[in-house]
């Protein structure tokens, strides 16, 4: 239901309406004033049934939102599966505005709400849309969106508006939430939790109630017995007759609060005549509340249109232009009462009211709410709904499709079908529980062989998602291995799958006797095996040689995986959609490719943010920022962090924070490393991710060199040297075990680490890698260091890699001082503090300036004034404005309206003194090279 609130309506209601609500009236007046101010906020009203929730709500409307618009929808519990159902009704009004949307965003609202087909949008990308369209139509004056009965919204449009609301900022709007408990979609928004009355309000309520003459033990009584809900003390009286209310008659609480609630307001219902009840409960089963469709209905239960009447008149509903119940529990309380037969007698009747060309997908929900029999005409449409409902992002409603089209399928082999596509919808929503139900009731004897398999890969990809059990790769592979004759592309997919979760328990394993092959090594063999030796396919490429690389032939793959590589960045379009992103950028690791790992993460993060995946980018961002990092270009990789953190505040995505341990790291920032390594080490062990543990102590070990701590550097280090040979950062963190154990005199532990790193490095060749391997040598040397440090500045320079040749240089200076060539280690030391500094690679830039000042040099300071400091957010809205994207492009990027990022702006343009966006560009680029 949509409705404008009249202006006329506003004060309508004074403060005894509403004993005991002063405070929760004061939230609301807080929430529009800040509203009118230019300010947007969200707030979640919480409750019990009968609590009050609504009518606060609408108090507070019709008293505090003048000069406000305000649009609402109420949810309806029969309505639940019908994706983006309830955001459509909240939106009706507002669509006009759509065509100022980005096309991205207007094109994936559109395609949600039916009026175009396309690609699944995702609900993160409708909520953009959503934000968007609320910010165009509040350029017109401030708006408020009340959505009542939230817990009874579709999912989708639960968590399109969620995500809306955990984006608001300066666009004058207001998101009223409504509902009964908080679920974890809402969680962490501004909340106004509403108790019950206390008793002097709840007797005065009462009173205002039942104005006559009423016995006092019966009003105590009735107050006890409502313990402070409104509703309650509205309805229970209704159940005693005026010799009760007068005489002291007592109500015995035998039933919980909300059921005597409901039962009082069906006992309201009770005398009326059958049909009156009949097109109540039609009416309940609807959630339209369109007026034609409940006349049309009544007329195919073959009902006199009196009935309506009489309904009406009873004070359940209205009929207006919305047919509209006088309370939510009052549709449910008929609904749920109602005896079977009766609801599938009011769904039939809602059925063949509603047409199909105009709405097909809930006439087939009625019609399958109305069906006992099997019968695949009903099934076969409830099949094509959930094509559609995926089409339109609606997964969840997909899945309910094709639960119901299973249960009434005449045939076994189609209703075993169904149960599989509707589990594997359930997964994709995000409900791995779910789906195995499903699949425990999957007639699997039904299916033909290649059905049994995708059964049994399925039920191993739920077990992943609900366990994250490395163990579980050799599920899939025992899969995988069955589908090769039968589908060779899901056989693909699957070794892919059972590859990846080997791998992503990397550090957590240990060596054989030999020293050489992972315990998963069966894996990777049997992925060798199958894959053709002869096969050009990029893919392919990559399974294999990931597979030798989990074999211990790290030589052989190397030129397997650089083949792979480039296949896939040269195709036209990506190999690896987004969702299954990983494998490439390990890929590119192993071959200390810096550039290949972005190009091929920038790929897939222009995708994902293409097609709103916002559980995908935080992966995609976090391979791209590893290589932002190895370049050193920090403050990029600390915009894909904040990034990352904008999703995960979102969306509530529990993504690792990799990256902004690693740039800690690099910044110097101890606390920051100490109280992020110890987060990334208790998620790691929780879920078996070897590699987490191994980033963990790379962080430790770079911050402890960068502070001038060996000891801490050679501690973090050793944790990781029985771990050099698995694909993680392990084999980086080799130099830093190198630099450390020099320091410490520990040569033994320095010898080893240098033949691990010239084993991984020399093969391979490249800048990065040989340019390590070249400053490593340089600090075993002794006199020939000089031409191994050469040889890293130079390759660090040739690569771009910035940070590394700061250190190189810092390490050359140290070196030269150490041998009394002053002058010569002044110079190195001077352009490894600029580097170092100007890359925000604080720690060691410090150790480069106590160097210089030992050689008699003041290294010059680039402290930023405090005042001047930009917020995250403002930062981030600079570099992108000064990467060149627009205000909206940058919304879009940052989740944003474009008057919040206008707003941040504004603020960027006061504190660096400027009044253009290439005013703002110069600034930034001073700040930069000093």
């Amino acid at each position: 239901m949509v409705e404008r609130i009249r202006r006329a309506t506003v004060g309508a209601h004074n403060e005894s309406d509403l004993p005991g609500r002063a405070a929760e009236l004061g939230v609301f007046r807080t929430l529009f004033d800040d509203a009118r101010a230019g300010t947007s906020s969200a707030l979640v009203v919480q409750g019990d049934p009968g609590i009050g929730k609504t009518a606060l709500a609408q108090a507070a409307l019709a008293r505090f939102t003048d000069e406000i618009r305000v649009e609402r929808t109420v949810g309806v519990e029969s309505e639940m599966e019908l994706p983006y159902a309830g955001l459509h009704q909240l939106l009706a009004g507002m669509l006009d505005r759509a065509e100022s949307l980005p096309a991205p965003q207007r094109d994936a609202l559109e395609t949600a709400l039916g009026f175009r087909t396309g690609a699944a949008p995702s609900s993160f990308l409708i909520g953009l849309a959503v934000l968007g369209l609320l910010t165009e139509v509040a350029a017109d004056g401030p708006v408020c969106c009340l959505i009542d009965d939230t817990q009874w919204l579709d999912e989708a449009s639960r968590q399109a508006l969620a995500f809306s609301a955990r984006r608001l900022g300066s666009e004058g709007i207001a998101l009223v939430f409504v509902m009964r408990t908080v679920d974890a979609s809402f969680r962490g928004l501004p909340g106004l939790a509403v108790t019950g009355l206390n008793d002097d309000d709840a007797r005065r309520l009462l009173k205002q109630l039942l104005p006559g003459q009423i016995d006092t033990r019966v009003r105590d009584r009735l107050v006890a017995e409502a313990r402070g809900n409104p509703l309650a003390l509205r309805e229970l009286p209704s159940a005693l007759g005026p010799t009760e209310m007068a005489g002291g008659y007592t109500v015995a609480a035998t039933a919980p609060l909300a059921s005597r609630i409901e039962k009082s307001l069906l006992d309201q219902l009770s005398d009326l005549p059958p049909a009156a009840r009949r097109v109540l409960l039609v009416a309940a089963a609807d959630p339209t509340g369109d007026p034609h469709l409940l006349r049309l209905a009544v007329r195919a239960l073959s009902l006199s249109s009196d009935a309506i009447d009489v309904a009406e008149h009873s004070g359940a509903l209205t009929v207006g232009a919305r047919v509209e119940f006088r309370h939510p529990l009052v549709r449910s309380a008929i609904y749920r009462d109602a005896p079977p037969p009766d609801r599938r007698q009011a769904h039939a009747a809602l059925a063949e009211a509603t047409p199909v060309e105009n709405d097909p997908d809930r006439r087939a929900w009625h019609r399958g709410h109305a069906a006992v029999e099997p019968d695949e005409d009903i099934a076969d449409a409830l099949d094509r709904s959930a094509v559609r409902a995926r089409g339109r992002g609606g997964v969840a409603a997909a899945a309910a499709f094709l639960e119901r089209a299973a249960a009434l399928s005449p045939l076994p082999g189609d209703r075993a079908r169904r149960l599989l596509a509707a589990a594997q919808a359930k997964l994709d929503a995000g409900a791995p529980d779910a789906a195995e139900t499903l699949l425990s009731v999957l007639p699997t004897d039904a299916l033909d062989p290649l059905g049994a398999a995708r059964v049994d890969l399925l039920r191993a990809q739920v077990d992943w998602a609900r366990r994250g059990s490395p163990d579980i790769a050799r599920d899939i592979l025992a899969v995988a291995r069955r589908l090769s004759p039968l589908d060779p592309a899901l056989a693909r997919s699957a070794y892919y799958d059972a590859l990846f979760a080997a791998i992503f328990a990397g550090g957590l394993t240990d060596l054989d006797a030999d020293g050489d092959v992972y315990p998963w090594s069966d894996v990777c063999r049997v992925v060798y095996d199958a894959t053709d030796p002869d096969s050009t396919n990029p893919v392919d490429l990559l399974l294999r040689g990931q597979a030798l690389i989990g074999l211990g032939a790290r030589v052989e793959a190397i030129p397997v995986l650089r083949s792979a590589i480039a296949g896939l960045l040269d195709a036209p379009e990506a190999l690896i959609p987004p969702q299954t992103a990983g494998l490439d950028g390990v890929a590119a690791i192993d071959v200390w490719d810096a550039d290949a790992l972005l190009a091929l993460n920038e790929r897939h993060i222009e995708l994902a943010r293409a097609d709103g995946l916002l559980t995908v980018l935080p992966m995609v961002l976090s391979l791209a920022g590893s290589a932002l990092l190895v370049q050193g270009r920090l403050d990029d990789a600390q915009l894909i962090v904040d990034e990352i953190d904008v999703i995960k505040e979102a969306i509530g995505h529990p993504f690792p924070r990799h990256q902004r341990l690693l740039i800690a790291a690099w910044r110097g920032d101890q606390a920051a490393v100490e109280a992020l390594a110890a987060e990334l080490r208790r998620t790691a062990i929780a879920h078996g991710d070897g590699s987490a543990l191994s980033i963990a102590n790379f962080a430790e070990a770079i911050l402890a060199n960068g502070t001038g701590d060996a000891a801490g550097a050679l501690r973090a280090g050793r944790e990781e040297m029985g771990h050099i040979r698995q694909v993680t950062y392990t084999s980086r963190i080799l130099a830093e075990v190198i630099e450390a154990a020099v320091r410490v005199g520990d040569r033994a532990t320095a010898d080893r680490a240098l033949a691990d790193l010239t084993d991984l490095t020399a093969p391979i060749g490249g800048d990065w890698a040989l340019g390590m391997l070249a400053a490593a040598r340089a600090q075993l040397a002794g006199d020939e260091a000089e031409k191994y440090y050469s040889e890293a500045i130079d390759r660090y320079r040739r690569g771009g890699l910035a940070v590394y040749e700061g250190r190189a240089r810092l390490a050359y200076g140290e070196w030269l001082r150490r041998q009394r060539r002053r002058v010569d280690a002044r110079s190195e030391l001077r352009v490894a503090h600029d580097l170092l500094s100007s890359r925000g690679a604080a720690a060691f830039a410090a150790r480069a300036q106590r160097e210089l000042e030992a050689t008699g040099e003041t290294a010059r300071s680039r402290l930023v004034d405090p005042g001047d400091a930009l917020t995250v957010q403002e930062a981030n809205v600079a570099h992108l404005v000064v990467d060149g994207l627009t205000n909206r492009e940058i919304a879009a990027r940052l989740f944003l309206s474009v008057r919040t990022v206008e707003y941040h702006l504004r603020k960027v343009f006061l504190k660096r003194g400027v009044q253009s966006r290439r005013d703002l560009a110069e600034a930034l680029r001073s700040e930069v090279t000093g």
